[in-house]
């Protein structure tokens, strides 16, 4: 059986698929959907915030610098994230929460199945 973690980490939103293989308009869909889901507007002059395939171990990785995520937004991050991978066959599992005080860093990982 296929498992895929998802981590969010955010102030500034950092967003980590690492497991097993998705397809490209998955990932495509939520890089589209995932700056729109933030608190902050994204400015149409700078190029838009894009998943980069990173090696060893093999995971893809958006970095959403110039963005803010209050607590209702990182409910729509979740959200943007579920319905582009239940589409594609995903299931949400389990997730875990821990909140690093030294630097107010929160990172959410989501665990998904796909049978």
């Amino acid at each position: 059986m296929p498992n895929l973690c998802v981590s969010c980490t955010f102030n500034p939103p950092t967003i980590t698929l690492l497991g097993s293989t998705i397809r490209e308009d998955t990932v495509r869909a939520m890089e589209a959907q995932l700056p729109l889901a933030t608190s902050t507007a994204v400015n149409p002059s700078k190029d838009p915030a894009k998943f980069i395939f990173l090696s060893n171990p093999d995971h893809w990785r958006m970095d959403l610098n110039q963005h803010f995520c209050d607590e209702l937004h990182k409910s729509s991050v979740f959200l943007v994230i579920l319905q582009s991978l239940e589409e594609e066959g995903w299931r949400l599992r389990a997730s875990n929460n821990v909140v690093n005080k030294e630097n107010d860093r929160e990172t959410v990982k989501l665990f998904f199945t796909r049978a």
